[in-house]
């Protein structure tokens, strides 16, 4: 019974663990003073609207106007839920941890659509380099496969785990967004580097990104190219070696670099950072998926059956 145990839940509590953990931090961040100001709405929501389908915008436009009218309140509301999710399923009760991964579905599903525009993939210029599709969607993702009853076929019955799935598809997600015709210009590019350079933040953290945004404007195709090829070979080797070390480790220095040079690093240091974007949602995916891996060390799901019983 011990053996079963470990090897159903270890994988389990480490993403439920950083889950949770996760959740407190964006709570926590929402209450930096920037947030309670209207740099929230002209930094995080009005952007969110930029370039997005009529619907789309007219729904974040009304969202804004009802921040607009009670900020403060609004924001204290934020705060409680992210922190009062991260609780939840922190708690050692396994009917506050199913409240909270619901509760986690619906607020990240609306954060989505209200807060990051459904990860602005209806606007043509969505890259994974920034943090497509949505840090907050991987929350949705990782709280639905923490909810799934059928324990073993998710974490040891399949040849890939399905923490591992999901860092797989937004990596070859990743790749095929940067075939948009922006992102093979120098401009282009160049500007969610520059962007994250512009920022109020350390000077070795802007001067990191004005130098990569120098470098990839002058030689868009080439980086551009390179960027596809990785994220592409990386989506594509997760799902054909997913018990590979060097694979997982090669995939874990791609999501290092992204996250500094391409999500500034979440914007940790702006004083406007609501998460810390991305890129350690997918490590804590596939750190995840790794456990899986280790505490199933390549036995068929029949031996494995046997051995539980």
């Amino acid at each position: 019974m011990q053996s079963t145990m470990r090897t159903d839940l270890t994988p389990r509590r480490v993403l439920l663990y950083g889950l949770g953990s996760l959740w407190l931090l964006d709570g926590i961040l929402q209450m930096q003073p920037g947030m309670f100001t209207m740099d929230m709405v002209s930094t995080i929501m009005q952007p969110a609207a930029s370039g997005e389908p009529h619907w789309l915008t007219a729904l974040i436009d009304w969202s804004i106007h009802l921040t607009t009218s009670h900020l403060v309140l609004f924001n204290w509301l934020v705060v409680a839920v992210q922190i009062l999710i991260g609780v939840m399923l922190l708690m050692p009760r396994r009917r506050l941890v199913t409240w909270g991964l619901w509760l986690s579905i619906a607020w990240g599903l609306a954060v989505w659509l209200f807060g990051e525009g459904l990860g602005q993939l209806l606007t043509g210029t969505a890259t994974f380099l920034t943090g497509a599709p949505g840090s907050v969607l991987l929350y949705v993702a990782a709280a639905a496969l923490l909810l799934s009853e059928d324990r073993t076929s998710w974490w040891r019955g399949r040849r890939v785990d399905a923490a591992t799935w999901i860092v797989a598809l937004t990596l070859l997600l990743g790749g095929l967004l940067q075939f948009s015709p922006v992102y093979w210009t120098g401009l282009g590019l160049a500007s969610p580097f520059g962007s994250g350079a512009m920022m109020p933040q350390p000077l070795f953290i802007r001067q990191s990104l004005g130098f990569m945004a120098t470098l990839v404007g002058e030689s868009p195709i080439a980086a551009n190219a390179v960027s596809i090829v990785i994220a592409l070979g990386l989506g594509i080797a997760l799902l054909a070696w997913p018990r590979s070390r060097a694979v997982r480790w090669a995939t874990l220095a791609w999501l290092a670099l992204t996250w500094w040079f391409g999500q500034d690093l979440g914007m940790l240091f702006s004083g406007m950072a609501t998460d810390p974007n991305s890129a350690p949602v997918l490590a804590l995916l596939l750190w995840a998926g790794g456990q899986a891996h280790r505490t199933d060390p390549g036995r068929p799901p029949a031996a494995q059956s046997a051995r539980s019983r």
